[in-house]
């Protein structure tokens, strides 16, 4: 990706609406399974900024019982740069690498080879370089997908199309108070939340943040931990 394309990604953050209100397309998923465990799927987008990024990292090194799913955009340079490191906490089961696509594109505007295309790349990066698959999960980038895209995707093993209940309002140039006062509203039971590596808004409140879900008596998961599915 080039320096010009991570600096619009780094603002994407700044689009996601903080609402649960989504009309999301039939087979599109934004929460958890019902459970008896009261628990939440913290989710991480993008990596466009490699060291917030690193300071993602270090803090999950630091918090072993936190849980971390990264929704990895394979062309952005940080998913190299702390290749080791992640691979190390994903195989330990701490975080979980799940697909964004290599260069972010919306999809919903792509053609079928195209999209194949985007999952493909990054799939192939995250197994040259952390060993295991993505599948079935990805997220499309923004938020845009339809019918037409949930099934090309599926047609090559992304079966879960994971979209959210509620956003960090996380972005590049956004306040780290108006990260803690959606991150407020929005963590609860059951959620699957929304955040973006793109800045240092949520990496500046760490400890506010895990203390908010600590308070809530509530168990971070992957989504691997929450639906069952096995890395391959």
């Amino acid at each position: 990706m080039t320096r010009k394309s991570l600096f619009a990604l780094s603002l994407a953050g700044l689009m996601v609406i903080a609402d649960a209100a989504f009309a999301w397309p039939k087979g599109s998923i934004s929460a958890l399974p019902r459970s008896s465990t009261r628990r939440v799927a913290w989710t991480v987008d993008d990596g466009a900024s490699s060291a917030a990024l690193g300071r993602y990292v270090t803090m999950l090194e630091k918090n072993p019982s936190v849980k971390i799913t990264f929704f990895v955009l394979s062309g952005a340079p940080g998913w190299s740069k702390y290749a080791t490191r992640l691979k190390a906490l994903q195989d330990s089961g701490q975080i979980q690498l799940a697909n964004h696509t290599r260069t972010h594109r919306v999809l919903t505007k792509l053609s079928d080879a195209k999209i194949k295309e985007e999952l493909n790349r990054c799939e192939a990066f995250c197994l040259a370089k952390y060993g295991k698959s993505t599948k079935p999960y990805f997220r499309p980038p923004y938020g845009e997908v339809d019918a037409r895209v949930i099934r090309v995707a599926a047609s090559i093993g992304f079966t879960k199309p994971m979209l959210w209940y509620g956003s960090f309002a996380s972005g590049s140039g956004v306040a780290s108070s108006t990260v803690l006062k959606s991150a407020s509203k929005w963590i609860a039971n059951g959620r699957i939340l929304i955040d973006h590596a793109n800045g240092y808004c949520t990496t500046n409140i760490f400890p506010q943040i895990l203390n908010i879900f600590r308070s809530r008596k509530l168990k971070l998961v992957t989504l691997h931990d929450a639906f069952g599915t096995t890395p391959q």
